[in-house]
């Protein structure tokens, strides 16, 4: 596999973690050389486990679509980078190729150039047509159909979790809440009532966090008074428009004549710079990153509640910049004084902000509470 390390490592730091890889990396190809597993002919579904009755896990894989830089494969690969610099057990990513029903291990994917900074090594043989109970595989929501359908061909597969990073993006095709052998990770409150609400039996909380975090830049003049996502509650922000006129300049996050060409980070963060007030009035599947992003550029940030916005642990905005019941004619009342005072209200946003900075160490405690489980907490291991 390959490599991808941080320019912050020591020298002492990269041959300890080198060495780490080195062992696990043979370790991978000789059992899979001698691996008896294979996808089961029947298709017969396994017997059912408990977690509990597991052995402890040595390897973790995260599986993750190929050539995708979006919020959930950066915080798949955030999960690695934690995983092997703080814990004693490897972690590696798994990229997929994913179209339609074709679900595919992509053995010629490498790290994204927007990642390699992480330290997430990929693996260079396909763990999706084998099994070993010592191994965990992380599965985002979006694929939750391509795991039960390893879990039911494998004969003996590996331990596999969903980290819920949404809500809505699973699209409710999840519907065996009563097993007992597959662990739930959310990253947001939403997701966690969601995981409650149906029953599910191993619930844990795995956060992820905003990198490199963007500052405001006194340099730069805050020239666009209203920054919008043109994909999400556009007809709302549509009727603010009408009633603004020309008093207000509103921007569209993404390029092109309409405003739906998705734009890089570094551009949006660019964008972020120049705004007085992000707005965000669309579905909020999970705990998004373009509103923690803003705040941290210097944005006054107003959304709606619907989806994650709905909590307070999600969206830990002051009440006046939550709406819950749209009316355009108190949110345009609203964004007008936002905008004509806007150094004044700065302040309000400081607990959120500080809040988003403190993400990185609670994902580190989410780990730890991980390792707790999947290790410390287990007295078998897998022979």
């Amino acid at each position: 596999f390959s490599v991808e390390v941080s320019t912050t490592l020591t020298m002492s730091d990269f041959a300890t973690l080198l060495g780490k890889f080195q062992d696990s990396s043979k370790q991978l190809s000789q059992k899979s050389r001698n691996k008896k597993d294979v996808i089961n002919p029947d298709k017969k579904r396994p017997r059912l486990m408990d977690v509990k009755d597991f052995p402890q896990v040595e390897k973790i894989f995260l599986m993750c679509p190929a050539a995708v830089q979006t919020g959930g494969p950066e915080a798949l690969h955030q999960l690695c980078d934690h995983l092997n610099r703080t814990t004693e057990i490897p972690a590696f990513m798994v990229y997929v190729l994913s179209e339609g029903s074709n679900f595919n291990f992509a053995s010629r994917a490498t790290v994204p150039i927007a990642y390699h900074n992480y330290l997430s090594p990929s693996v260079n043989f396909d763990p999706l047509q084998e099994g070993d109970q010592s191994y965990l595989m992380i599965w985002p929501e979006c694929w939750t159909n391509e795991m039960l359908n390893y879990l039911a061909t494998i004969s003996n597969p590996n331990q596999c979790a969903i980290w819920w990073l949404s809500v809505d993006n699973d699209t409710y095709r999840f519907k065996e809440w009563h097993r007992k052998d597959i662990f739930h990770l959310w990253q947001s409150e939403y997701a966690r009532q969601h995981l409650l609400k149906h029953g599910a039996q191993h619930v844990l909380k795995m956060t992820e966090y905003i990198s490199d975090p963007p500052k405001p830049d006194k340099s730069i003049k805050r020239d666009i008074d209203v920054l919008f996502n043109p994909l999400k509650g556009v007809h709302y922000t549509d009727e603010i428009r009408k009633r603004s006129g020309t008093a207000m300049k509103f921007v569209p996050v993404g390029g092109g004549v309409d405003g739906r060409v998705r734009l890089s980070p570094r551009d949006v963060r660019k964008l972020l710079k120049r705004t007085k007030i992000y707005i965000d009035f669309g579905q909020h599947p999970g705990m998004d990153r373009l509103p923690r992003e803003a705040a941290l550029a210097g944005c006054l940030v107003v959304t709606n509640m619907e989806g994650a916005a709905f909590y307070c642990e999600d969206i830990p905005l002051p009440p006046m910049y939550k709406i819950e019941k749209f009316d355009p004619e108190i949110v345009h009342k609203l964004l007008k004084e936002l905008n004509e005072n806007f150094q004044s209200y700065q302040n309000d946003l400081e607990k959120y902000r500080k809040w988003i900075r403190g993400q990185e160490k609670e994902m580190s405690s989410c780990i730890s509470n991980l390792v707790l489980e999947l290790v410390t907490n287990r007295t078998k291991k897998y022979n």
